[in-house]
C-alpha cells in the first residue's frame, strides 16, 4: 500500500487547550485530574480520555502514522468540542485549540494538517472564528451532529451552512452522545450504536430540510463512514416514493443526496465498507482511522486493500480525493523533528 494515505480522521489536544480546561473548566463541569501516573481529561456528558502521548504529542503521533503506514492527517477535537462551555470560555477553548493546530500545521506542512472546532453554541462567534481560522491556513471545520440539544439543521444555524458553502470550506461532521442517552447508558452503546445513529439522523435532517438544496456546493464530511446512513438508503428511497410529506421536501430522492455527502472509512467491517462503496463510489470515500481512540480501525491500510479495489480507485480513496477536498497539496517543507 502507498506511502501517500491521508487520514481525514484523528484527535488531538493541544497544550494549551489542556491548560484552558485545567484552569478554568472546573465551574462548567470539566476537569483535567491526574490518577494512577496517567492524566485524565473529563468533559461534561462524555466518559474522560486519558491524556496519552498519542493525543498530545507530535512526535507520538508521528510515530503511529509511521506505523500504520500513514503519510499525512487531518488533525481535529473530540466529542463534545467545545459546546458544553459558557460561550466566552468556549471561544478561548476554540481559538486554543486552532491555534496549536496551526502551530503543527505550520512546522509540518507536509504531515498535518487541522479541521478548525467552532463555538457554535455563540453561532457570531463561531463565525468569527471560521473565518480566523480559515483564513490563518486550517482546511476545513469539524462540527458536531447538535449543540444545545438542536441538531445543525436548526434555523439558528443556518449562517453556518451559508459561510461554509461560500467559501468552499469542508464540514467534518462527528456525532457527540447526542440521542438516547436514557437507553444507551451502558456496554459503550452510546459510541457503538448511538454514534452511527446519530450521524444518519443530522444527514437525513440536512437532506429533509433543504439545507443541500439551498447549498449545492456544500462539501460535507460523515464521521464512522456516514454510520447507519449507507444501510438506509434504500428505505429513504421508498419513503420518498410513498410519502407525500417526504417527497414535497425535496428535489430528488434522498439517495441523490447521500452520493454528494463524503465519508470516511471507520466501518470496522469488509462488508459495510464495501456496501458504501457500491452506493457513493470510491471518488467519495476517504481514509479515517479514528486515531487515537480505542474504537479506532487497527488496520485502516489492509481494510481498503481487501477490497481489490483498481489502482485509480485506490488512489482516490486513500489520498487523492482527501488532498482534493482539503486543497492541500504536497510542499516538501516539513521539518525534521
Amino acid at each position: 500500500m502507498p506511502m501517500d494515505a491521508v487520514d481525514v480522521h484523528s484527535h488531538f489536544f493541544p497544550d494549551e487547550f489542556v491548560r484552558l480546561i485545567r484552569s478554568h473548566g472546573a465551574p462548567a463541569g470539566a476537569s483535567v485530574d491526574r490518577r494512577d501516573g496517567v492524566e485524565w481529561l473529563t468533559l461534561p456528558g462524555h466518559p474522560p480520555v486519558p491524556l496519552t502521548p498519542q493525543f498530545t504529542t507530535v512526535a507520538s503521533r508521528r510515530a503511529r502514522l509511521q506505523e500504520l503506514g500513514i503519510a499525512a492527517q487531518a488533525l481535529s477535537l473530540s466529542p463534545p468540542m467545545v459546546h458544553w462551555a459558557p460561550a466566552e470560555l468556549g471561544v478561548q477553548l476554540a481559538r486554543a485549540f486552532n491555534d496549536g493546530i496551526l502551530e503543527i500545521q505550520a512546522s509540518f506542512p507536509d504531515q498535518f494538517v487541522g479541521l478548525a472546532t467552532l463555538p457554535l453554541q455563540d453561532i457570531d462567534a463561531a463565525l468569527r472564528e471560521m473565518d480566523r481560522a480559515v483564513d490563518l491556513g486550517m482546511r476545513g471545520i469539524y462540527v458536531a451532529t447538535a449543540v444545545g440539544g438542536r441538531y445543525l439543521d436548526a434555523p439558528q444555524f443556518a449562517p453556518l451552512w451559508e459561510a461554509a458553502a461560500s467559501r468552499s470550506t469542508p464540514v467534518f461532521i462527528h456525532p457527540q452522545n447526542h440521542i438516547g442517552r436514557e437507553v444507551m447508558d451502558r456496554w459503550h452503546l452510546f459510541n457503538t450504536v448511538g454514534f452511527p445513529v446519530e450521524t444518519a439522523v443530522l444527514a437525513t435532517r440536512l437532506i429533509f430540510s433543504g439545507t443541500l438544496d439551498r447549498h449545492p456546493s456544500l462539501r460535507i464530511v460523515l464521521a464512522h463512514g456516514g454510520g447507519v446512513l449507507p444501510v438506509l438508503a434504500g428505505r429513504l428511497d421508498h419513503a420518498y416514493r410513498q410519502r407525500a410529506e417526504v417527497r414535497d421536501a425535496i428535489a430528488a430522492p434522498p439517495s441523490t443526496y447521500i452520493k454528494r455527502f463524503y465519508f470516511d472509512t471507520v466501518t470496522h467491517h469488509d462488508l459495510a465498507l464495501r456496501l458504501l462503496l457500491d452506493l457513493v463510489g470510491p471518488q467519495q470515500i476517504v481514509l479515517g482511522t479514528d486515531t487515537p481512540y480505542d474504537m479506532a480501525d487497527p488496520e485502516p491500510l489492509a481494510r481498503i486493500r481487501r477490497l481489490g479495489l483498481a489502482p485509480p480507485a485506490a488512489a482516490a480513496l486513500l489520498g487523492e480525493s482527501a488532498r482534493k477536498l482539503l486543497h492541500w497539496e504536497v510542499t516538501h517543507a516539513t521539518r525534521e523533528g
